[in-house]
């Protein structure tokens, strides 16, 4: 395992014993499965957009230092200034080809930072940089306050956690010819959601070691995991929908009314 992150400073044991973290959502993808021109971060709920609501969910947790908005090119008019956070300061930064590719922008953002400041400003515990990043998709809008304070509470250095979901349908392996060869016990499967929670350096060396190997990340816990780190699994409400299919919008202006979000 190679976790150096040498260009960063160490994190602390928890996000609580840092007292602050940082929030880096990537929103450059189209999604061209929702067969819309705009890109479904954009698409409204309510009088708001998607990414709107999603960051909503954020606002009222504590510690949080700031957001990391990955985006594309395109950013609808107006869409930066409607944007707020309880306050916080909101950084943009360009995405990438991949979903890994934008995180992986957004992460440098920490360590470009952190190499403007002199060694004297490094020492300082307020230097702005945020030693713990929690990644949440731009469209999962009905993620809920209570499974964001469990996950910051049950982060830990190095591994780090994530939000899923037990694995309720029966799970069969097939063969290269679709047969069926067994069943799988769901009991010790999860499916992954968002957010996940990392230390910035641990997750940006991860990932960085992950593309120049070529490896598939599909997640950020995947790319911890070939470092051989083993996040932990936070179980999560059912609610945490993301917004794939046309379909799912009005899924998740049900989820949001019935959670008091939306009125409308």
């Amino acid at each position: 395992m190679n976790v150096a992150a040498t260009t960063l400073p160490p994190a602390a044991a928890t996000p609580a014993e840092a007292g602050r973290w940082w929030l880096v959502v990537p929103a450059a993808g189209f999604g061209r499965r929702m067969g819309s021109e705009t890109p479904k971060q954009y698409l409204s709920l309510g009088e708001r957009s998607v990414l709107e609501v999603t960051l909503s969910r954020f606002a009222d947790l504590p510690g949080l230092a700031g957001v990391v908005l990955v985006t594309g090119e395109q950013v609808p008019e107006g869409t930066l200034q409607a944007l707020h956070v309880a306050g916080v300061p909101i950084h943009r930064v360009d995405g990438g080809a991949t979903r890994a590719l934008s995180v992986r922008n957004g992460l440098a953002l920490f360590r470009d930072r952190w190499a403007s400041l002199s060694p004297g400003q490094r020492h300082e515990p307020a230097d702005g940089l945020g030693e713990w990043v929690m990644v949440h998709d731009a469209a999962r809008p009905c993620v809920a306050p209570g499974d964001l304070r469990r996950l910051l509470s049950a982060a830990r250095y190095p591994d780090g956690a994530l939000l899923t979901a037990p694995v309720r349908d029966t799970i069969k392996r097939v063969d290269a010819e679709g047969r069926v060869v067994e069943t799988i016990d769901r009991r010790v499967l999860r499916h992954a959601l968002t957010p996940q929670l990392f230390p910035v350096g641990v997750l940006l060396e991860a990932i960085e070691q992950g593309l120049a190997a070529g490896a598939e990340i599909t997640d950020e816990a995947s790319a911890l995991e070939r470092l051989g780190l083993s996040p932990l699994a936070v179980d999560a409400g059912t609610d945490n929908l993301k917004i794939t299919h046309p379909e799912d919008l009005g899924i998740a202006r049900a989820i949001l009314r019935r959670q008091g979000v939306l009125d409308d």
